[in-house]
């Protein structure tokens, strides 16, 4: 058999796969936008449940969507709130300021009056909502990049190997 039938599978695998990376990049910004429109139909879901409910922090959390488990655990809502932070699974992909974003907003949430935490939530849907926009950004720049680079790397790659 001919060596030749083999390298050109090779570098259509090669090919193949530079452009899967290309994907796999180019999904991992759309995992962010996904994630701030859960999180903002979240904070409008204890908006509503903050409003009309008078049960605690922990409850009005838990019942506002999946997104977020909250367990009492004797301790602060603010600690309950970090360990839940940190079972927020990678494929969310989130950055170091979405991170502080969502850690400012549970170190407030909880410490005042119904009013003052509408409010709260309010200011945060408004932030939430620019960092979407942020990440609709990124998506719309970056994305059909990583899908061109993948394509030429893999493309690239397979030319060599010829």
């Amino acid at each position: 058999m001919s060596a030749l039938p083999l390298k050109l599978i090779g570098a259509a695998l090669l090919s193949l796969a530079g452009i899967l990376a290309g994907f796999l990049f180019a999904r991992r910004l759309t995992a962010r936008k996904r994630f701030f429109g859960e999180f903002s139909a979240f904070l409008t879901a204890l908006k509503t449940a903050l409003r009309y409910r008078g049960e605690d922090i922990f409850t009005l959390v838990n019942q506002s969507g999946g997104l977020f488990a909250v367990s009492e655990g004797g301790c602060s809502f603010e600690q309950a709130w970090e360990a839940a932070l940190k079972t927020l699974p990678k494929r969310w992909c989130l950055n170091e300021g979405d991170m502080a974003l969502l850690r400012d907003f549970g170190a407030g949430l909880g410490k005042t009056d119904a009013a003052g935490q509408l409010a709260h939530i309010e200011w945060y849907m408004a932030a939430c909502e620019k960092q979407r926009q942020e990440a609709d950004g990124d998506v719309r720049q970056k994305a059909r990049l990583y899908k061109t680079l993948g394509m030429f790397a893999g493309v690239s790659a397979a030319i060599l190997f010829l």
